[in-house]
């Protein structure tokens, strides 16, 4: 590893135009793809299934909170070199005790993903029964791991970009198309008010709010995986480090620091289209449900959320737009399982790093990576070639591993105050208070969803 000789080159300039802005965003298209595959796929249908345009305000409400507290987790890293990991990592046993919980957070994300592996198998199996549920299941983790097996970060960003845009391209469409339904009651629905009960979630009330801001937006695996796409899209601090430049934050020249704080702002405005994404998104899946399975009294639960959903473009345009609405909702729920697959796989790697593992023993990081995506991919599957209760398994997920991200969101906050140039502190008081609050409410909501989790699966299995 050498020094830069040259200043200049190590810290490139932010991207100045709209274009070269958009050529960043890779990182933010990603982590979209994943979570609109994830927590809102199967969360807000059912929301406007069975509440109609009741409680369509939490949907502005949470995606435009919780997105700066992971603004602040990827910009931590782009302004540092370290991601929040690393830094945790080196902490006292304060905050070193989150490194750990995040790092199990792996096994415990990966029993949540059986819940999208179930849905995108169902959504084949609509397609094409003669396969079945368990073979697309198969099929279906086949390609994961060949897709996230070649370790390109770029495959992973074209392909769940191009799934993002056309799945939210289709849903607008049909949402639009049902206006005439669901416009009339759209301002009576953006009045906060206390949501009825939900049974395709088991709650309803305050219970359906917090289980909504665990659901919608910036979610776990998606979230923690973020922060590599960034590392792996070389942006701000990660540039030199990845040129091999050994470079030292408290060597950074005046120039160099400001072209950090407009990575920051980069990364900031990431973050908000990305939340925006989510919101019209979120939007556009609620009316569209509310238009056609609330007015229908379909109420979806389980593995039937896609199949049910599908109905919609049935009645809308004819089996054809069925068709096609499940073609692009597999490739969206894909989308959820190769980015945090791709992530969290990541985040190990780097964790095995940190305590040696390479070092001490005669292992790559290549085979610890595809060893990690084969034991994330094999629990899901497995769980549900035995288990066929997603609402289970998305439970016990969530009561194991609830308030993960609102100390995550706390813990690199205080880290970032503590960077000690104050310079590359976070200035803007409002994002920083919309941060905290998001992670106090991520902490609060996550304990009652483990509480009700754990109240589920004991009813469920007869405790």
């Amino acid at each position: 590893m050498s020094t830069a000789d040259a200043t200049e080159t190590r810290i490139s300039e932010p991207p100045s135009s709209l274009k070269e802005f958009l050529s960043y965003m890779g990182p933010a298209w990603v982590f979209t793809a994943s979570q609109i595959g994830g927590g809102e796929v199967l969360s807000v249908p059912l929301g406007g299934a069975y509440l109609g345009m009741e409680g369509i305000w939490l949907i502005p409400l949470i995606t435009f909170t919780k997105i700066f507290g992971q603004y602040y987790l990827v910009r931590y890293g782009v302004m540092t070199g370290d991601t929040f990991l690393d830094a945790l990592y080196e902490r006292g046993w304060a905050l070193k005790w989150i490194f750990y919980y995040v790092f199990l957070g792996g096994l415990i994300y990966a029993i949540g993903l059986s819940g999208h592996l179930g849905e995108t198998a169902g959504a084949f199996n609509s397609l094409i029964p003669a396969i079945g549920t368990t073979g697309w299941m198969l099929i279906t983790v086949a390609a994961g791991l060949l897709v996230v097996g070649i370790r390109s970060y770029g495959l992973i960003e074209k392909l769940a970009t191009s799934l993002l845009w056309i799945f939210l391209i289709l849903i607008a469409f049909v949402s639009l198309q049902t206006a005439g339904v669901w416009a009339p009651n759209l301002a009576s629905g953006l009045v906060p008010s206390m949501p009825g009960h939900v049974d395709g979630l088991g709650v309803g009330g305050m219970a359906f709010i917090l289980t909504m801001f665990g659901w919608i937006g910036a979610g776990f695996g998606p979230t923690v995986s973020y922060v590599w796409f960034a590392k792996d899209k070389v942006m701000g601090m990660f540039e030199p480090l990845d040129d091999g430049v050994e470079i030292d934050k408290y060597d950074l020249t005046d120039e160099e620091l400001d072209r950090l704080k407009g990575w920051g702002d980069i990364v900031l405005w990431q973050n908000l289209l990305s939340s925006a994404i989510l919101a019209v998104f979120s939007f556009f899946m609620w009316t569209a449900a509310a238009a056609t399975l609330h007015v229908q009294g379909i109420q979806p639960s389980g593995f039937t959320v896609i199949p049910e959903m599908a109905a919609i473009f049935t009645t809308q345009f004819g089996e054809w737009s069925a068709v096609l609405f499940l073609i692009t909702t597999v490739a969206a729920l894909f989308s959820t399982l190769i980015g945090p697959l791709y992530g969290m796989s990541r985040l190990w790697e780097d964790a095995f790093a940190l305590h040696g593992v390479f070092d001490k023993y005669d292992i790559t990081r290549d085979t610890t990576f595809r060893a990690t995506i084969v034991l994330f991919a094999a629990i899901p599957l497995s769980l549900n070639l035995f288990i066929e209760a997603p609402l289970i398994l998305f439970a016990l997920s969530g009561a194991l591993f609830a308030p993960a991200i609102g100390l995550m969101y706390l813990a690199v906050m205080y880290m970032s105050f503590d960077i000690d140039i104050e310079s590359l502190s976070p200035v803007r008081t409002w994002a920083v208070a919309l941060a905290v609050f998001a992670g106090v409410v991520m902490i609060v909501s996550g304990l009652w969803e483990a509480r009700g989790s754990i109240e589920t699966i004991q009813t469920l299995l007869g405790l």
